[in-house]
C-alpha cells in the first residue's frame, strides 16, 4: 500500500472495504485532488475532493444503469419476439395433429433439381402431394385463384383485388378462408 492510500484511510479508517473509494483513491486521475487534501485538510480541498468524487461515484452509478436497463430491455425485447413469434406461426410452420412435431414444411417434398415455374403453371401443378391437391380440389375456383395469384404469381392482395374489382380486405379474407380450409383438410383423420 503507498503512502497516500495509507494517509488517506488512517484520516478514514470506516471506508477502508469500501471497494467505491478503494478504487477511487487508485485511479491516477484522482491522486491530486487527494494529495492537495492530505497535504492541507481545508475547506475548499475537502469540497473539491467530495466533487470529484461524487462525479466519480455517479459515473459508476449511472453506468450499472444502463447496463441493467439494456440487459432489462433485452430481455423484454426476446419475450415479445418469442411470443409474437409463438402467436403468429407461419402456417407451414404449425405443428400438424398430434403434435409429435411434424409441421406442414415438413409434408413438403424436396424437388429432385431446381424447379422453375412457367408463366402458365398454376399451384397445382406446383404440389406433389396427394393430400394436398384434394385438398386444393375442395377450394372454390376464387380461392384457387386467389392462392395461385398469391403464391405461383407473387401478386399482393392489392394486386389481386385489382385483378378481381374487390376491396384487398376481401382478397385477404378469401385467402385466409382458403388457407384455414386447406389447413382443416390436411389435418383430418389424423
Amino acid at each position: 500500500m503507498d503512502e497516500v492510500v495509507r494517509r488517506f484511510f488512517e484520516k478514514f479508517p470506516d471506508l477502508k472495504g469500501n471497494q467505491a473509494v478503494e478504487t477511487f483513491i487508485r485511479m491516477p486521475e484522482h491522486r491530486e485532488v487527494i494529495e492537495e487534501y492530505l497535504r492541507n485538510p481545508i475547506e475548499n480541498n475537502r469540497l473539491a475532493l467530495d466533487q470529484t468524487f461524487k462525479a466519480y461515484y455517479f459515473d459508476i452509478r449511472f453506468s450499472s444503469y444502463v447496463s441493467t436497463s439494456l440487459y432489462f430491455q433485452s430481455v423484454n425485447f426476446d419475450k415479445r419476439a418469442r411470443r409474437f413469434a409463438g402467436r403468429n406461426a407461419l402456417t407451414l410452420d404449425q405443428p400438424i395433429g398430434d403434435g409429435e412435431g411434424t409441421t406442414f414444411k415438413d409434408q413438403i417434398a424436396a424437388p429432385e433439381g431446381e424447379y422453375f415455374l412457367k408463366e402458365d403453371d398454376d399451384l397445382e401443378a406446383c404440389v406433389e402431394d396427394e393430400k394436398l391437391i384434394k385438398a386444393l380440389a375442395r377450394l372454390t375456383d376464387r380461392q384457387r385463384r386467389i392462392l395461385n395469384l398469391a403464391y405461383v404469381k407473387q401478386w399482393s392482395d392489392t394486386a389481386i383485388a385489382n385483378e378481381f374489382d374487390v376491396t384487398q380486405q376481401s382478397i385477404s379474407k378469401s385467402h385466409r378462408t382458403a388457407l384455414m380450409k386447406l389447413k382443416n383438410e390436411m389435418t383430418k383423420g389424423e
